[in-house]
């Protein structure tokens, strides 16, 4: 008689064993189930709100009363674009894992292509289900203004005792050797440190309470650059977390072949890791099979491309009068007018580090002057960044005092660096 298959179990030799085991603590997931049970077992309560909002976003889906939607534009779409501020904690115990802000940049530049459909890699989706991929009207800009409105770059430092953050949420207070989040109404919080062993990132639900309202991502997997390493090195950890954030879930509905809510992503055994290629029939979902080229599924950076139309649309749904994410639509912190009296803060020129340029005045209206501090930037290109890592303006450095005219560009917070990578950033605020 054969062995039962969880007998046969018992006969796998060692080395393979092992191997399995070392396969399993290697891999580096998203966290946002584990944290959401966990979640739940502290509060059963939050059971009650996350299935309103379901409800909300069924029935708004079903009644087609989402932010509306029309023809034309990427995709066969046109959205009303709806822009997020976002406010960045940095928490560090090292000098590595206090990112530079240039990495910060790359990463608001990566989620603005991915949920816009203005990434170049849209080109690797196969064919059959190229036409399903949608521009989500979703964008992102660091904050221009904090909580009480004064000047603030978007992105907050601070030391840290705690060597690694597990999903407790201890990054997310102060008491605890994290930072608080700032309002969720108003601003999209993402704490970026160094993470336990196995864990890229993980996000709260809408509906989880204000104060713990946001994402998490491992410092080694936030942007493009910097500590950014492969194969999570082009931003796309943050693009799955906040994926979360607005209310999707894993393609696979987090067990076997499960539902994750939307129409148009086919079911799926469970994760696809590492970077798959062909077509990989489960769960009946011939003739195309598993759609993981989907940015909620868990392949390497590179094999992540789009979103569905369903999923646009169940994010989108969020915004809509009485939805959950529907005040931030009204925050303020991207005002294009800058706060300045006599209670703000000092600006610091140099984000961190040794000087290396600096910049007068500050805040300015028109002209400013730049003074470089080493000669051998003389040949290098100074450029000016804006909160979306949208490049404003670029000019070779051709002496170690020059000006430059800002004039021109809208008011508001922006950078300043000099794109040999060495140098620091400055903020600089336009009025």
């Amino acid at each position: 008689m054969p062995l039962k298959e969880g007998t046969m179990r018992l006969f796998l030799p060692l080395p393979l064993l092992l191997l399995i085991s070392s396969i399993a603590i290697g891999q580096m997931d998203c966290r946002s189930t584990d944290y959401k049970q966990g979640l739940l077992s502290r509060t059963p309560s939050l059971l009650t709100e996350f299935s309103k909002i379901e409800a909300f976003t069924r029935s708004r889906l079903q009644h087609g009363a989402g932010i509306a939607v029309t023809g034309g534009g990427h995709g066969g779409k046109e959205t009303a674009v709806i822009t997020i501020p976002v406010i960045v904690h940095i928490l560090y115990h090292s000098a590595t894992e206090n990112i530079s802000d240039a990495q910060v940049l790359s990463q608001i530049a990566v989620l603005n292509r991915d949920y816009r459909k203005t990434n170049a890699d849209t080109s690797a989706i196969p064919q059959y289900y190229s036409s399903m991929s949608a521009d989500c009207g979703i964008q992102f800009a660091l904050a221009n203004l904090d909580t009480i409105g004064y000047p603030s770059s978007g992105i907050v430092r601070k030391y840290t005792d705690v060597q690694t953050f597990d999903i407790n949420d201890r990054i997310k207070s102060s008491a605890k050797g994290g930072d608080d989040a700032w309002d969720r109404d108003r601003y999209l919080n993402i704490w970026v440190g160094n993470l336990n062993t196995g864990i890229l990132g993980y996000s709260s639900m809408p509906g989880a309470p204000k104060e713990i309202d946001g994402v998490v991502i491992q410092y080694t997997a936030f942007g493009t650059q910097g500590t950014a390493h492969a194969p999570f090195n082009l931003g796309r950890t943050a693009t799955h977390e906040i994926g979360h954030w607005l209310n999707l879930i894993h393609l696979w509905g987090d067990t076997d072949c499960g539902d994750d809510a939307v129409e148009d992503t086919p079911p799926q055994h469970g994760a696809n890791r590492g970077t798959p290629g062909g077509i990989r029939v489960t769960c009946g979902n011939g003739p195309y099979g598993d759609m993981y080229m989907d940015y909620m599924d868990f392949t390497d950076d590179i094999g992540m491309h789009m979103f569905t139309s369903g999923q646009r649309d169940r994010m989108r749904t969020l915004f809509a009068e009485g939805g959950p994410r529907y005040a931030i639509l009204s925050s303020n912190g991207l005002s294009s007018s800058t706060v300045i009296s006599s209670q703000t803060p000092p600006l610091s020129s140099v984000m961190d580090g040794a000087p290396q340029l600096s910049i007068y005045p500050n805040p300015a209206q028109g002209p400013v002057s730049v003074i470089i501090s080493e000669g051998s930037r003389i040949g290098s290109v100074l450029e000016v960044y804006n909160l979306t890592g949208q490049r404003m303006i670029s000019v070779r450095i051709m002496r170690l005092t020059f000006q430059i005219d800002v004039s021109s560009l809208p008011g508001g917070v922006y950078f300043v660096g000099i794109n040999d990578g060495k140098s620091n950033m400055v903020k600089l605020v336009k009025l």
